[in-house]
């Protein structure tokens, strides 16, 4: 966590222990997590921490592109360390969503077609390799 503490203050912002653990749990294993996991695990540590309080702390990560929000379900937003545009494969047996290092020529440009591209997210949908041993 200590490593935190420069990427904090080079973005401004605040150094608190509720904000390194979010990014903590956030780093941990490089997961896809819902707010209320998010929620779920930072509360174990800070028990008086509110839900609007995670949001906050998960809206100014994406403003210092230190997270990213990404839909992979139509009703449900994912967070992650934001490493950059890439794809993502959702399985629709157990849930669970990987990173997916394919080359998009598209992802790379900032235009396409006369539009300025500001972020980019692609996802698979289908069944994980451990979910088709099942």
């Amino acid at each position: 966590m200590d490593k935190l503490v420069p990427v904090f203050k080079e973005k401004n912002i605040r150094v608190t222990p509720q904000r390194l653990q979010v990014y903590a749990i956030l780093n941990k294993n490089h997961q896809h997590l819902t707010v209320d996991q998010i929620y779920s695990k930072v509360k174990e540590q800070f028990p008086a921490i509110s839900l609007a309080t995670v949001y906050s702390i998960l809206d100014l990560f994406k403003m210092h592109r230190l997270a990213r929000e990404v839909r992979i379900e139509f009703d449900k937003s994912y967070f992650e360390i934001d490493s950059g545009a890439h794809h993502h494969f959702f399985c629709r047996r157990c849930g669970q969503t990987y990173d997916l290092d394919l080359h998009c020529e598209h992802r790379e440009k900032e235009q396409v077609d006369g539009h300025r591209v500001e972020d980019f997210q692609g996802c698979f949908y289908g069944t994980c390799r451990e979910c088709q041993g099942k």
